[in-house]
């Protein structure tokens, strides 16, 4: 545990010349996301991201820690306020999806497309009790170079899962680049129980969406707001919570959203190149999607854990899918962390 922890040390110093004085607010992340606690292999399949979040900052100019990328293109949407704390983080991960029929090899124009991602974002935030704002960007890309076919493949071959046979249909190759926007605020707070507004905007050829949200909480919570399971370019990545020194806490949150998409490559395809599944696909998507997410939530001094499952309505009209499909897009997640 030595070796890894000076390993990240080393990677965060490297990165972006983090003072020793800040290590110890510093964090890693690592968040897998899959829908198989649901018995499902269809739409969203898996995710996999891993976040480095920097030491606590008095403003958005001081952040550091991280390989930064944009600060100043995104502080507008971060007001400087007295009180606040302020991080930065960094995410790298991949995302994958496939339509509910994987043994088949030919094209599958009646469900959703096979297609993966993988990309880097960084995210910059400020938060208290209160108050969160925060903006992020996105880079990465679609296609068979973000290696999906090969993730699945190698893990179904460890489980015993079917072969996923139709790779070659999936999306072809597309740069992506999205923004995000976040705040939330507090609205009503008790010993055991807090209620957040929550809003996000999401601006890109990967998602566009907005989305209004409320957060509860229930037990002994942290001061700040909870983490929401987003795999990859779904959502923001954060970590804006403060703990008690010498403290540990126990609380469960739900997380209700309603989501208008505008545009959603997963249901609707390359939108800059051409492609076969694109050209020819039969499915209706619903662009109103409500979710709930449940969490349960544990932060120790060093290391938290955390649980969540995320249920959504359905994300497809249900008029010409296979029947094997399932119409809404539902997955458990499970986030590990440490602290240093």
């Amino acid at each position: 545990m030595r070796n890894v922890r000076w390993m990240i040390v080393v990677l965060l110093l490297a990165a972006g010349n983090l003072p020793a004085t800040s290590l110890a607010a510093a964090a890693i992340r690592l968040e897998l996301s899959n829908d198989v606690i649901l018995s499902s292999d269809n739409q969203f399949t898996n995710g996999t991201s891993l976040i480095v979040t920097s030491g606590d900052a008095n403003s958005l100019e001081d952040t550091k820690g991280t390989p930064a990328f944009g600060k100043r293109l995104v502080s507008w949407g971060i007001p400087d306020k007295p009180g606040l704390t302020y991080r930065e983080s960094w995410v790298f991960g991949q995302n994958m999806q496939t339509p509910a029929e994987i043994e088949k090899r030919e094209l599958i124009t009646n469900d959703v497309p096979y297609g993966g991602f993988l990309g880097w974002g960084n995210s910059f935030y400020g938060f208290d009790d209160k108050r969160f704002f925060g903006a992020q960007w996105l880079i990465g890309w679609v296609g068979e170079q973000a290696l999906a076919e090969q993730s699945q493949k190698a893990v179904h071959a460890v489980l015993g899962g079917n072969d996923p046979a139709g790779w070659d249909n999936q999306l072809d190759f597309e740069p992506v680049l999205n923004g995000y926007l976040g705040a939330k605020r507090r609205i009503y707070w008790h010993p055991w129980f807090d209620v957040a507004l929550a809003g996000d905007l999401a601006v890109g050829n990967f998602f566009t969406f907005v989305q209004p949200g409320l957060e509860f909480r229930f037990g002994d919570r942290p001061t700040g707001f909870h983490i929401v399971p987003d795999p990859i370019g779904r959502g923001m990545d954060y970590d804006a919570k403060s703990l008690v020194a010498g403290g540990s806490h126990l609380y469960a949150s739900v997380t209700l959203r309603a989501t208008y998409f505008a545009w959603v490559m997963a249901r609707e395809g390359n939108l800059l190149v051409d492609n076969e599944w694109t050209d020819t696909n039969s499915i209706r998507m619903n662009r109103t999607v409500g979710q709930a997410i449940i969490g349960l939530h544990w932060e120790g001094q060093r290391f938290g854990a955390h649980l969540s499952l995320w249920l959504s309505t359905e994300t497809v009209d249900d008029f010409n899918l296979p029947t094997s499909e399932d119409p809404r897009n539902s997955f458990g997640s499970f986030m590990a962390e440490y602290r240093f």
